[in-house]
């Protein structure tokens, strides 16, 4: 009986043995009816070719080798990546209820908790912030801060001419302030306030957790799970991502609720929903409101500061652009005033510099990941459900656009409109880039970090020359401009560059419109 039961369970063994090692060998397999892509091997698929820092730069490779819309297999995964123009027309802007959820991640869901409108999952709480959102920074709600970004960006001049070696701290301190006082009720007077401080710190954290590569891919290898958190440097970062963000979040919220107990209002939109003025159509906790308007605010105040960043290195090194935009801005404002955004219309130039910068470094290079929602096909290629969807922008600008890795805002002369006219177009071979992503995912911010660029970058051409630095001996600093730092966000490394301004009528307008504006500001302290 024994041999018999021996026998038995040996016979039973083989075809489960068998079954477990044809899926370790069919694991990260690249079916057949997938876009192609690199050479896979068992189990790893194309996980060992993954480089840990920019992804970006591969994706660009692997463009050229297979083609504008390619596969690879991260274990268990699919990660789908597109190139292509239509394709992303096709299937992020008009198949936008399938791919508008975001990839099942063990180290976002740590990290962020599923409370950052940016990278929850696509559920009730996410359409209610979504809608809360967009209704908020409307081209239209826009229009009451429109005196709030003249203002601050008036002391920004101010500050440049003052104190120009610290404009990437005058930078950061004008986009924060804009975004605290909309979203807060509360002013970053200075570089070391709390609105800004704290803020710069936590957005550093996310963009070192999230970059591709630096983290355990549990969901495509699940074996790793079982890797004990003290053996996981990521899983130990996310934890501490998501607990330094909610308390800096839940302060700022406890900062407005104790300025309204002291019978304080203003005008902004923690107190618009602590007043029940405005609800959510999803209950929220303390903690997931004050993550909700934390996630808004840092969209709109360290994004656009990297947006900006970009230009002045690039404008620095390319004075030529300076010049012509200056020949736009003194034909129509002389030096009799600085512009202002009424005068977007009469200034296009000014707009094509801030689509090159958008273009040519896109703040978040490999752009953020869609999933696709069921099996789909496009043009006889399968999209399993499931499927991690990766468009960068990076790599889209690279591939569409001829002689990329040239500055030249004069590619734009026949883009006058702003980036959202081009997104929301059908006419997707005539979109001007995508660095604020597609479809229903597309940044909700975009109306604001346009309006606030544009205000900078006519406000800095029209008072100041932007040139290299220069060092000890007064010969000007090569800049480079492909130094930037690795992370999921992409900022320039420190550069130093010089305000210079253009003539003594400049700098006493600057000073006496930032005389007009302080006790505009003062409310907000």
């Amino acid at each position: 009986m024994e041999s018999i039961s021996l026998f038995a369970t040996r016979l039973f063994a083989v075809p489960v043995i068998s079954y477990i090692f044809l899926k370790f060998l069919c694991s990260g397999r690249r079916d057949k009816r997938l876009p192609p892509g690199p050479p896979t091997i068992p189990f790893l698929g194309n996980a060992h070719q993954m480089p840990s820092k920019g992804l970006h730069l591969k994706i660009v490779e692997w463009s050229k080798e297979y083609g504008k819309i390619f596969s690879l297999k991260i274990g268990s995964g699919t990660m789908i990546c597109l190139m292509d123009r239509e394709a992303v027309h096709e299937l992020m802007d008009k198949r936008s209820a399938m791919y508008s959820d975001r990839p099942i991640d063990q180290n976002s869901k740590i990290a962020l908790g599923e409370e950052n409108l940016a990278l929850m999952h696509t559920s009730p709480m996410w359409r209610a912030q979504r809608k809360l959102a967009a209704q908020n920074l409307s081209p239209s709600a826009l229009k009451v801060l429109a005196s709030v970004q003249e203002a601050e960006i008036c002391q920004l001049m101010y500050d440049l001419l003052n104190t120009p070696n610290d404009f990437s701290a005058h930078i950061k301190r004008t986009t924060a302030s804009v975004a605290s006082i909309r979203l807060f009720g509360h002013r970053a007077k200075t570089f070391d306030s709390f609105w800004i401080m704290d803020l710069v710190d936590k957005f550093s954290l996310i963009s070192e957790t999230f970059e591709f590569g630096s983290y355990l891919p549990v969901d495509q290898f699940p074996i790793l799970k079982l890797i004990p958190d003290s053996w996981a440097p990521s899983k130990a970062r996310a934890k501490e991502c998501f607990r330094k963000m909610s308390t800096v979040w839940i302060e700022a919220l406890d900062r407005v609720i104790e300025r309204r107990r002291k019978s304080v209002v203003r005008d902004s939109l923690a107190d618009t929903l602590l007043d029940g003025n405005v609800k959510l159509d999803v209950p929220h906790s303390h903690r997931q409101l004050a993550n909700l308007l934390g996630a808004i605010d840092q969209g709109a105040a360290d994004t656009t500061a990297i947006m900006l960043r970009t230009s002045i290195l690039f404008l620095a090194k390319n004075p030529w652009v300076q010049r012509k935009a200056q020949q736009e801005l003194d034909r129509l404002c002389g030096t009799e005033r600085m512009p202002t955004w009424e005068d977007f219309k009469e200034l296009p130039y000014i707009n094509c510099i801030i689509k090159e910068g958008l273009r040519i470094q896109p703040v978040i290079p490999t752009g953020i990941p869609h999933r696709a929602g069921r099996d789909d096909w496009y043009k006889g290629m399968l999209i399993p459900k499931d499927s991690v969807i990766i468009f960068s922008p990076y790599a889209i600008h690279r591939v569409i656009y001829e002689d990329p890795e040239t500055y030249n805002p004069d590619r734009y002369l026949n883009h006058p409109r702003l980036a959202m006219d081009y997104a929301g177009s059908p006419d997707f071979d005539n979109r001007d880039h995508y660095s604020y992503g597609a479809g229903r995912r597309i940044c909700v911010g975009i109306h604001l970090a346009e309006r606030t660029q544009w205000r900078v970058i006519a406000k800095m051409l029209w008072a100041f020359n932007i040139e290299p630095g220069v060092d000890e001996e007064g010969k000007p600093i090569e800049l480079d401009v492909t130094a930037y730092k690795d992370g999921f966000a992409h900022e320039p490394k420190p550069f130093v560059a010089r305000f210079v301004p253009r003539s003594e009528k400049h700098t006493h307008i600057i000073q006496n419109n930032l005389k007009n504006m302080e006790d505009f500001l003062k409310q907000w302290e």
